[in-house]
């Protein structure tokens, strides 16, 4: 048997009365375990396996899916769960993490930062604005500690550094930015600004309490978004 610190993706019925769960853990990264009789009236063990809830979990395992035997809430993350808007951020999250990640690959730095994710997220005041920004920068941090952090200091065509003055456009295949010289033969390109230029340079260099502090315009953000989901289109 092992114990894991683990925070709850999500979950599915199995059988009769059991229910199948998607964990990632800090100690083995993502992993499937069966919690058996956890949908009978008289189960305790399903309150501390709710999805986005840090519990302490115990997984038995001689071959195949491990069996959980026992789970100890440590961070309920209730704020979360309550709010419509924030809960399904964080299960566009859940879901990126049960498609992409290979099962049983430590990283602790990933598990870092989806907690401590996690934690601001739930301290938040239902503010549109610090919604969106958190949730954005944690996307490009995510990124960058999964291999693909963008380039956003030279162009990738021709390497010069950038200046105010001048386009630059944004290349998902390529994976960052192309200046106004180089972009005429390029196709999937989208303009970017010097502030979503720079903001991205801050959500990659600095901490989320550093980032909620950043000033930033809401069409600026969403574009940043689409930004986002076309590079993730491209590298995941």
């Amino acid at each position: 048997m092992r114990k894991y610190a683990a925070v709850i993706l999500s979950s599915r019925d199995f059988g009769e009365f059991d229910r199948m769960y998607f964990l990632y853990t800090r100690e083995s990264g993502v992993l499937k375990a069966i919690g058996k009789g956890v949908r009978k009236q008289t189960a305790k063990l399903a309150g501390h396996l709710e999805p986005v809830t840090l519990s302490e979990v115990y997984v038995a395992r001689s071959k195949g899916i491990g069996q959980i035997t026992g789970a100890i809430t440590l961070e309920n993350f209730e704020n979360l769960k309550n709010d419509f808007e924030k809960i399904r951020e964080i299960l566009k999250i859940f879901q990126f993490f049960i498609k992409n990640f290979a099962e049983e690959e430590k990283d602790e730095k990933t598990f870092d930062l989806l907690y401590e994710f996690l934690r601001y997220f739930g301290n938040l005041a239902n503010k549109k604005y610090q919604i969106t920004i958190l949730v954005e920068s944690f996307w490009w941090k995510l990124f960058d500690l999964l291999g693909n952090r963008p380039e956003t200091m030279k162009c990738l065509k021709c390497d010069a550094r950038f200046e105010e003055a001048g386009r630059k456009f944004f290349s998902a295949v390529g994976g960052g930015i192309i200046c106004g010289k180089c972009f005429q033969n390029e196709t999937g390109l989208t303009e970017m600004t010097n502030n979503q230029i720079k903001l991205l340079r801050v959500f990659l260099a600095n901490s989320f309490e550093k980032i909620l502090k950043v000033k930033a315009k809401e069409a600026e953000l969403r574009e940043l978004g689409r930004i986002r989901e076309e590079f993730k289109k491209y590298n995941f």
